[in-house]
Protein backbone atom coordinates (compact mmCIF):
# COMPACT_ATOMS: atom_id res chain seq x y z
CA UNK A 1 0.00 0.00 0.00
CA UNK A 2 1.32 3.41 -0.95
CA UNK A 3 2.04 6.11 1.66
CA UNK A 4 0.66 8.72 -0.75
CA UNK A 5 -2.99 9.69 -0.49
CA UNK A 6 -4.72 10.01 -3.83
CA UNK A 7 -6.19 13.48 -4.19
CA UNK A 8 -9.71 14.00 -5.49
CA UNK A 9 -8.51 17.29 -6.96
CA UNK A 10 -6.79 17.22 -10.34
CA UNK A 11 -4.04 19.75 -9.70
CA UNK A 12 -2.62 19.48 -13.21
CA UNK A 13 -6.00 20.34 -14.73
CA UNK A 14 -6.47 23.20 -12.26
CA UNK A 15 -3.10 24.60 -13.35
CA UNK A 16 -4.06 24.33 -17.04
CA UNK A 17 -7.32 26.18 -16.40
CA UNK A 18 -5.57 28.83 -14.31
CA UNK A 19 -2.99 29.42 -17.04
CA UNK A 20 -5.76 29.73 -19.67
CA UNK A 21 -7.60 32.24 -17.47
CA UNK A 22 -4.43 34.27 -16.88
CA UNK A 23 -3.59 34.39 -20.58
CA UNK A 24 -7.14 35.39 -21.56
CA UNK A 25 -7.07 38.19 -18.98
CA UNK A 26 -3.92 39.63 -20.56
CA UNK A 27 -5.60 40.11 -23.93
CA UNK A 28 -9.08 41.03 -22.68
CA UNK A 29 -10.48 44.56 -22.69
CA UNK A 30 -9.01 45.32 -19.24
CA UNK A 31 -5.46 44.32 -20.27
CA UNK A 32 -4.67 42.04 -17.34
CA UNK A 33 -6.67 43.81 -14.65
CA UNK A 34 -9.18 41.55 -12.94
CA UNK A 35 -11.94 42.90 -10.72
CA UNK A 36 -13.96 40.89 -8.24
CA UNK A 37 -17.00 42.48 -6.65
CA UNK A 38 -19.05 41.42 -3.67
CA UNK A 39 -22.06 43.28 -2.33
CA UNK A 40 -23.41 42.73 1.18
CA UNK A 41 -26.52 44.13 2.81
CA UNK A 42 -27.44 43.99 6.49
CA UNK A 43 -30.82 42.30 6.90
CA UNK A 44 -30.99 42.73 10.67
CA UNK A 45 -28.34 42.83 13.40
CA UNK A 46 -25.48 40.69 12.07
CA UNK A 47 -27.63 38.76 9.59
CA UNK A 48 -26.23 39.57 6.12
CA UNK A 49 -27.19 38.81 2.55
CA UNK A 50 -24.62 39.15 -0.20
CA UNK A 51 -24.06 38.49 -3.87
CA UNK A 52 -20.92 37.49 -5.73
CA UNK A 53 -20.97 36.83 -9.49
CA UNK A 54 -24.75 36.46 -9.32
CA UNK A 55 -24.68 33.91 -6.49
CA UNK A 56 -26.67 34.76 -3.37
CA UNK A 57 -25.03 34.12 -0.01
CA UNK A 58 -26.43 34.49 3.48
CA UNK A 59 -24.41 34.83 6.67
CA UNK A 60 -25.25 35.21 10.32
CA UNK A 61 -23.48 34.78 13.61
CA UNK A 62 -24.50 32.16 16.17
CA UNK A 63 -26.68 33.32 19.05
CA UNK A 64 -23.73 33.45 21.46
CA UNK A 65 -22.16 36.13 19.23
CA UNK A 66 -25.31 38.23 18.85
CA UNK A 67 -26.80 36.57 15.76
CA UNK A 68 -29.78 34.37 15.07
CA UNK A 69 -27.81 31.51 13.42
CA UNK A 70 -29.71 31.76 10.12
CA UNK A 71 -26.61 31.04 8.06
CA UNK A 72 -22.90 30.29 8.31
CA UNK A 73 -20.80 32.91 10.06
CA UNK A 74 -18.80 35.17 7.71
CA UNK A 75 -15.60 33.59 9.03
CA UNK A 76 -16.93 30.20 7.90
CA UNK A 77 -17.00 31.43 4.29
CA UNK A 78 -13.42 32.64 4.66
CA UNK A 79 -12.30 29.28 6.04
CA UNK A 80 -13.96 27.23 3.30
CA UNK A 81 -12.43 29.56 0.70
CA UNK A 82 -9.00 28.96 2.17
CA UNK A 83 -9.64 25.22 2.12
CA UNK A 84 -10.34 25.32 -1.61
Amino acid sequence: MSDQVKSRVNLKQMRVEFDKFRESAKIGPNKGKITFRAIANIIEGVHLEGTVRGFRLEADEPEERGGTNQGPAPLSYFLIGAAF
